[in-house]
């Protein structure tokens, strides 16, 4: 065994018992204070729309409590109200689809299980700007000379009245485990004469396949916005929403990733701006803040009492490309996988059992007189980093 192998073994050993023997720490927050969080986007599409609502969560907490049993509704100025149902703990959906149309105020109104009311502030719907064009493109970091793959947005008002924009995307990447094997596929190859497969073999054989290809989808959890205030007719020509390594292994065979756009008002995008400042984890309402900054929401009941969040009204856009790897880096070595696909031995027998009860390990290969090879079990089984459903949108 390599000394790096030998080393990767050891890793993998403390990770698994440090995840399942240490005792944590406990961090202890300081004048915690108890907050309705309103999370609330409104599009112009037609859809049931969805609002989310649970309490700021302390340091020694890990997840925000649900808030259930809300009524929950928005109306507009044209006295037409949409009714909420919680259709998932601390999830709200509209009862029926609507979108925000334009020149209309719109109110959201919550009342919680305790009879508490809040409310919004007015928001109207900003102006519609679509994305033209979403497309890759290969380029060198001036700072550290290192190859990226850089996804870049086209937005265009030709008006200039829409100046304020915030994204999100979702990843999804194709995986082929490098050491996948199928003897289970290997029908009659060991008979004389060779026999058509059996309805079972056939069964084990489709169930094997299942471990080759697969598919993993990754939301963005950070708040990316652009302002175009400085750019002539509100061009937001070239944006680069999003930044991939030359060597990130999502890349390494077929790539898709769908970008959102939400154009904004200004109070929308200053309210992000700020809370990007105050943290960057992918609870970014929920938990709790070092210091308070109000949005447009507030409570009806009590003047002085925090509400955390913002009721946000959007126009919305998306597009989607795909691309191979071979596309932008024909001939070139691929990036590496998610992790070392080369076989090891493990002399050591208390290691192979911790190794495998981790469920870290698969046997590779094993032959009369030849030490027993292992390999880490993402290399022959893709279904550790994804599922081998194909996504409906998948284009090969």
């Amino acid at each position: 065994m390599t000394h790096t192998k030998t080393y990767y073994i050891i890793w993998m050993l403390m990770a698994f018992f440090v995840l399942s023997c240490t005792e944590p720490f406990n961090l202890k927050s300081i004048d915690f204070e108890d907050a309705l969080v309103i999370e609330a986007i409104i599009t112009d599409e037609v859809k049931h729309q969805e609002i989310k609502l649970s309490r700021a969560f302390s340091l020694e907490e890990f997840t925000p409590s649900k808030e259930s049993n809300a009524q929950v509704m928005i109306t507009d100025d044209n006295q037409n109200t949409f009714e909420f149902e919680e259709t998932d703990a601390g999830i709200y959906t509209s009862k029926t689809a609507f979108g925000a149309s334009p020149n209309r105020d719109y109110t959201l109104t919550v009342i919680t299980n305790n009879g508490k009311t809040y409310k919004s502030q007015p928001a109207q719907l900003p102006n519609i700007s679509p994305i033209n064009n979403l497309y890759a493109s290969r380029e060198v970091n001036e700072d550290t000379g290192n190859e990226n793959m850089t996804i870049f947005v086209d937005g265009f008002d030709p008006l200039a009245n829409t100046k304020y924009f915030r994204y999100e995307y979702e990843e999804t990447y194709k995986i082929i485990a490098p050491a996948f094997k199928d003897p289970e596929c290997a029908f009659g190859v060991f008979t004389d004469p060779p026999r058509p497969p059996t309805a079972h073999e056939l069964e084990q054989c489709a169930e094997a396949r299942k471990r080759e290809v697969c598919y993993n989808t990754i939301a963005s959890d950070s708040i990316i916005q652009l302002r175009t205030d400085n750019l002539s007719q509100g061009n937001s020509s070239a944006f680069p929403v999003h930044v991939i390594s030359r060597d990130d292994a999502k890349i390494r065979t077929r790539y898709s990733i769908l970008v959102k756009q939400y154009t904004q008002s200004l109070e929308a995008f200053t309210f992000y701006n700020i809370l990007t400042k105050f943290s960057n984890s992918e609870s970014l309402l929920s938990q709790n803040q070092p210091g308070f900054f109000s949005g447009n929401l507030f409570s009806v009941n009590d003047s002085k009492e925090k509400v955390i969040g913002y009721f946000d009204i959007s126009s919305f856009s998306s597009k989607r490309i795909f691309f191979n790897f071979s596309d932008f880096f024909p001939n070139e070595p691929l990036p590496p996988f998610f992790g070392d696909c080369t076989p090891f031995e493990i002399p050591d027998p208390n290691v192979l059992k911790s190794l495998l009860e981790a469920e870290l390990i698969v046997e590779f290969s094993h032959a009369p007189g030849v030490p027993v090879l292992w390999i880490e079990i993402q290399c022959w089984d893709c279904r550790k980093l994804g599922t081998s459903i194909k996504p409906e949108f998948w284009i090969d």
